[in-house]
């Protein structure tokens, strides 16, 4: 039931107070919820959405923010193009989600919370180098991705440390700002979340631990 709810939330009451441009898509960008994630993105992101802007594509920029790391990002905003606005709050992060042509997020349940809005995305991320090569012989999966864990396959692009870069990630994004294959595949692959995460007791967080739990569990492929 929540996540219908979500799927059915009015996002126009958010369009008009932002003041977007209806002939613009709307790009979600999302550089994480602590201090630490959104100083290693929020310069990539920025430099995705500079590359966009170079290439054609400038979207309506929105950025949700959690009140501890909005300074930090207001700091930052006046050498991004356009003009991004920024919204606060869990019922104006759930309207952005839904007003979205597409989200640039970083790994983490952020993913599976655009995946239940049904909003397309790329996924990015970047760790400390030390944390990075202990991943490298620890994880057992090869993919970090949520909604791909639920799903048990990447219908999500994501690009982790050296390939989580503007030239990689811009035209991923430009690809879904238009109705494109790729797009239209992401749509289908969003479209099946609502299946994987019904389960008859419980909630959808539950059965998405579970599902990740499951899927890490696997043996290592030869």
């Amino acid at each position: 039931e929540r996540i219908e709810a979500i799927r059915a939330l009015d996002s126009e009451p958010l369009r008009q107070r932002l003041g977007l441009d209806r002939a613009r898509p709307v790009l979600v960008v999302l550089p994480g919820s602590r201090r630490s994630e959104v100083g290693r993105l929020i310069g990539v992101f920025r430099d995705t959405v500079q590359l966009l802007a170079e290439r054609g594509t400038t979207p309506e920029i929105v950025i949700p923010v959690v009140a501890h790391v909005r300074s930090m990002i207001e700091e930052n905003l006046a050498s991004w193009p356009g003009r991004p606005h920024l919204v606060e709050g869990e019922d104006d992060k759930w309207r952005a989600f839904k007003l979205a042509t597409a989200a640039l997020a970083a790994s983490g349940t952020v993913t599976l919370e655009l995946a239940v809005a049904g909003t397309p995305m790329v996924i990015g991320y970047k760790v400390e180098a030390w944390f990075a090569k202990l991943m490298k012989r620890l994880v057992m999966v090869d993919t970090a991705g949520l909604p791909n864990l639920v799903l048990g396959e990447k219908a999500f692009p994501e690009h982790i440390q050296e390939t989580c870069t503007p030239q990689v990630l811009a035209p991923l994004v430009a690809e879904l700002m238009s109705d494109t294959p790729a797009r239209r595949s992401q749509l289908a692959a969003l479209a099946r979340i609502p299946q994987r995460l019904a389960v008859p007791h419980g909630s959808p967080s539950e059965a998405a631990a579970e599902i990740v739990l499951r899927y890490a569990a696997r043996p290592l492929s030869a």
